[in-house]
C-alpha cells in the first residue's frame, strides 16, 4: 500500500467533531469554574449586606449586564477559534462593543458632577483593590476555560488564550458585583475592565504553550 493510499483511508474514516460538542464543553467549563470561583467569593468576600434591595437598582444590572455582554462576546470567540479553521471574524470589535456603550454612559455621567467630585466618582474607594480580586476570582474558570480548548484545536492559540481569559474576567466580574459597593459607571467601565483584561493578557502570553496540540 502507498502511503497517499494510507493517508486517505486513515482520512476517510475521520468525522468532523459536532459542533454543539465545543459548545458543551466550554459551557461545562464555564459553569464549574464558576461555582469554584462563587465559593471563593461566598467565602472571602461575602455578598452586600443590602443585596436584596441592591436587585432593584441601576448600578447593579449596570454591572451585570456589561459583564453579561463582554462574556457573550467571549463565549463566541472561545467557541469559533476552538476549532482549526475557526477565524475571528469581527468578534474581536463585537468584545469591545460593550466598553464603548458603558464608556459613553460613564462620560455622560462625569460631565454630570462637579469637577472636583469626577476623580472620586473614578476611583472610588477600591480601584486599587478591584481589578485584583476580579483576577483572582477568575482563576478557576480560567483554568477550566483553558482546559476545555486544549481538548480542541485551537490554531489562532495566542488569540484562543485572550478570549478565554476575558471570558473568565467577565465571569469573575459579574460575581465580583455581587460584593462590590461601588456603583458609578466611570468606575466600572475602567476597574473592572482591566480585572477582564488581566487574564486575558495572560491568556496571550501563554495561550501558545498551553493550547498546543
Amino acid at each position: 500500500m502507498q502511503t497517499t493510499d494510507l493517508i486517505d483511508r486513515l482520512a476517510g474514516d475521520l468525522r468532523p467533531t459536532p459542533q454543539r460538542a465545543m459548545w458543551q464543553g466550554l459551557i461545562v467549563a464555564l459553569l464549574v469554574g464558576s461555582v469554584v470561583a462563587l465559593s471563593v467569593a461566598w467565602v472571602s468576600l461575602g455578598v452586600k449586606k443590602d443585596f436584596t434591595s441592591a436587585l432593584l437598582t441601576f448600578s447593579l444590572w449596570m454591572k451585570w449586564v456589561y459583564a453579561l455582554g463582554v462574556g457573550a462576546a467571549a463565549f463566541s470567540l472561545c467557541a469559533r477559534l476552538a476549532r482549526p479553521e475557526g477565524a475571528p471574524g469581527a468578534l474581536p470589535f463585537v468584545l469591545g462593543a460593550p466598553f464603548l456603550v458603558l464608556g459613553a454612559i460613564a462620560l455622560v455621567e462625569l460631565a454630570g458632577v462637579p469637577a472636583g467630585e469626577r476623580r472620586g466618582l473614578w476611583l472610588g474607594q477600591t480601584a486599587l483593590t478591584c481589578p485584583w480580586l476580579i483576577a483572582a476570582l477568575a482563576i478557576p474558570i480560567f483554568v477550566a476555560a483553558l482546559w476545555a480548548l486544549r481538548s480542541l484545536a485551537p490554531t489562532r492559540q495566542r488569540l484562543a488564550g485572550f478570549s478565554a481569559g476575558c471570558l473568565a474576567g467577565a465571569a469573575a466580574a459579574a460575581l465580583y458585583a455581587l460584593h462590590c459597593n461601588e456603583n458609578a459607571a466611570a468606575f466600572v467601565v475602567s476597574w473592572y475592565t482591566v480585572g477582564i483584561l488581566v487574564p486575558g493578557l495572560v491568556g496571550i502570553l501563554i495561550g501558545p504553550r498551553v493550547l498546543h496540540w
